[in-house]
């Protein structure tokens, strides 16, 4: 599955993603660190990429693509990078197409 890893998430995250064998990035790879939420739509609509995001308010009603929202307080700090990167990546095994839409991360998955 292709990612795209919010600012406001860890970014290695996404590095643990590409070993996991999915594509992932962030805005600051694709180089800009703070991307106005529509151009952030735009890019991973272009790209058929899933943003990952804590921002439910701004992202609530995107239908350009997956919108996949997670919450950091639900992990650990010391470990966030790796149990998202594995929630994410069990999330994308039983979703393989996911809609165009905002997805909660279900409490199965975290």
């Amino acid at each position: 599955m292709r990612f795209l890893i919010d600012a406001m998430l860890p970014p290695s995250t996404a590095d643990l993603l590409i070993a996991r064998g999915h594509d992932a990035t962030t805005p600051t790879l694709l180089g800009a660190h703070n991307l106005a939420d529509d151009v952030l739509v735009r890019l991973a609509a272009a790209k058929g990429r899933v943003i990952v995001t804590e921002n439910a308010a701004d992202f609530a009603g995107t239908t350009e693509c997956p919108v996949l929202f997670v919450r950091k307080v639900w992990w650990p700090t010391g470990s966030l990078p790796e149990r998202l990167a594995a929630a994410l990546a069990r999330w994308a095994e039983a979703n393989p197409e996911p809609g165009s839409w905002p997805h909660w991360l279900p409490d199965g998955l975290r």
